[in-house]
C-alpha cells in the first residue's frame, strides 16, 4: 500500500513543477484538437465519397513526413533550442489543418490534402524529439516515469471527454470544422511553450554530419534492452493505431453508425488514461517484456473485438484495450529510452524511434485501407488480430534468446 502511495506521490512531484505544468496545458490543448479532428476527419472523408483507400494514402503521407522530419529533429533536439522548435512545428501544423479545412470546403482534388498531411507528418518528427527532450531537461531523472504518465494521462483525458462530446456533436453537423478546431489549438500550444524556460539546450552553428545522426542508431545498437523494445514497438506501435485508425472507422460505421466512432475513440481514452497510470504504478519501464507481453495479447483482443463483435458494448471494449495498448506502451519505452539513452544523445535515439516506427507507418496506413476495401473493413481487424497474436508468440522467443545479455548487462 505505501509502495503505491510513493508512485502516486511521484504525480504530485511533478506537477508542483511550474514550467511542466505550462508543457502539460500546452500539449493538453493540442491533443483536444487531434481528438476532435481524429473523430471527424474519416467522417468528413466518407461524406465526401472518399474510401478507405484514399483515407489510407492521406494518412500515409503523414507517416512519410513524420519519416522526413524525424531525420532533422533529433539532432535539432540535441543542438538547438527544444522550446523553440516546437513553437515553429506547432504553428506550422496549426497552418496546415486551415489549409486542409479550405481544401475540403472548396472540393479539391484530394491529392492536394495528400500534400497538405505530408507537411503535417514532417512537423510531428521534427517534434517528437524536441518534445522529449524538453521533457528531460524540466524534470530529474528520477520523475521522467510520472511525467511520461501525467502526459499521456492528460492527452488521453482529452481524447475521452471531446470525442464523446464536442466530437460526436461536430460529426452530426459538420465535420470540418473538427479539423478547424485542431488547427487553432495548435497555436494555443504555441503560445504556452513560448511560456517555457530555454533550459538545457546546446545552441551550435556547426553543420550537421550523417555520422552524428547515426549516433542514435549506436546507442540502440549498444543496448540490448533498446533493442528488444524496438522490436517490441515494431508490432505494438505499428499494428496498434494506424490500423485502428483507418480501417476501424469505416467497419464501426459500416456495421453500427457514424456517431459510434466517435464513442469508441473517447472508450480509446478511456483506456489509455488506465493504462498509463497502471503503468506508472508497476514501473513498467522496468519490466519491458512483460509489459510488451501483456500489450500484444489486448491488442490481439481489440482487434478480435472490433472485428467480430455485433454488439456496441463488444466494439466500445474492443477500442478500450487499444486505448490500453497504446498508452501502456508508449508511456513505459518513452521512460525506458529516457533513462537508458545517455543525454547528449537523447534527441537521436528518439528521433531513430520515430524514423523506424513512422517509416513503416505509411505502409501500414496505405495497405490497410486497401486490403480493408478489398476483403472487408471487418475482415482485416480480424486479420490483424491474427497477426498480432503471431508476432506475441515472436517477442516472447526474442525475449527468450535475449534476456541473458538484458539482465547482465
Amino acid at each position: 500500500m505505501m509502495r503505491v502511495k510513493e508512485r502516486f506521490s511521484a504525480y504530485n512531484q511533478v506537477l508542483s513543477v511550474l514550467p511542466f505544468r505550462k508543457q502539460l496545458i500546452g500539449q493538453g490543448l493540442s491533443m483536444a484538437g487531434d481528438a476532435i479532428c481524429l473523430a471527424a476527419l474519416p467522417i468528413a472523408f466518407i461524406r465526401e465519397g472518399l474510401g478507405g483507400g484514399v483515407f489510407g494514402f492521406v494518412m500515409a503521407a503523414v507517416g512519410v513526413g513524420t519519416v522526413i522530419g524525424a531525420l532533422a529533429g533529433g539532432m535539432l533536439a540535441d543542438r538547438k533550442s527544444p522550446k523553440q522548435v516546437l513553437i515553429y512545428t506547432d504553428t506550422a501544423r496549426g497552418v496546415t489543418q486551415l489549409a486542409v479545412v479550405a481544401l475540403l470546403m472548396t472540393g479539391a482534388p484530394w491529392g492536394l490534402m495528400v500534400l497538405a498531411y505530408l507537411i503535417f507528418g514532417i512537423g510531428i518528427g521534427v517534434s517528437r524529439p524536441c518534445a522529449q527532450v524538453l521533457l528531460v531537461n524540466l524534470l530529474p531523472k528520477k520523475a521522467l516515469v510520472a511525467g511520461n504518465g501525467a502526459m499521456n494521462f492528460i492527452d488521453n483525458l482529452v481524447a475521452i471527454l471531446f470525442p464523446a462530446t464536442l466530437g460526436v456533436f461536430i460529426i452530426l453537423w459538420e465535420p470540418v470544422w473538427g479539423i478547424l478546431i485542431d488547427g487553432l489549438t495548435f497555436f494555443c500550444a504555441a503560445i504556452y511553450t513560448a511560456q517555457l524556460p530555454n533550459v538545457g539546450h546546446h545552441e551550435s552553428d556547426e553543420e550537421f554530419s550523417l555520422r552524428e545522426a547515426l549516433n542514435g542508431v549506436t546507442v540502440v545498437i549498444n543496448n540490448a534492452t533498446l533493442v528488444l523494445g524496438f522490436a517490441a514497438t515494431l508490432v505494438l506501435n505499428v499494428l496498434c493505431f494506424p490500423i485502428f485508425l483507418v480501417v476501424a472507422p469505416y467497419a464501426i460505421s459500416h456495421r453500427f453508425s457514424e456517431e459510434m466512432w466517435g464513442y469508441c475513440l473517447a472508450a480509446s481514452g478511456f483506456g489509455a488514461c488506465v493504462g498509463s497510470v497502471i503503468t506508472v504504478l508497476a514501473s513498467g519501464h522496468e519490466r519491458l517484456v512483460g509489459l510488451a507481453v501483456i500489450c500484444g495479447l489486448f491488442l490481439a483482443g481489440a482487434m478480435a473485438l472490433l472485428g467480430l463483435g455485433t454488439l456496441a458494448w463488444m466494439a466500445i471494449l474492443g477500442a478500450t484495450f487499444v486505448g490500453i495498448v497504446e498508452a501502456s506502451w508508449l508511456t513505459g519505452w518513452a521512460t525506458a529510452m529516457q533513462t537508458l539513452s545517455p543525454e547528449k544523445d537523447l534527441g537521436k535515439v528518439v528521433a531513430v524511434d520515430t524514423f523506424v516506427t513512422s517509416g513503416a507507418h505509411p505502409f501500414i496506413y496505405m495497405g490497410s485501407g486497401v486490403v480493408g476495401g478489398i476483403i472487408g473493413y471487418s475482415q482485416a481487424l480480424t486479420l490483424t488480430a491474427v497477426v498480432s497474436a503471431g508476432a506475441i508468440l515472436l517477442i516472447v522467443l526474442t525475449a527468450i534468446l535475449f534476456s541473458p545479455r538484458v539482465y547482465q548487462g
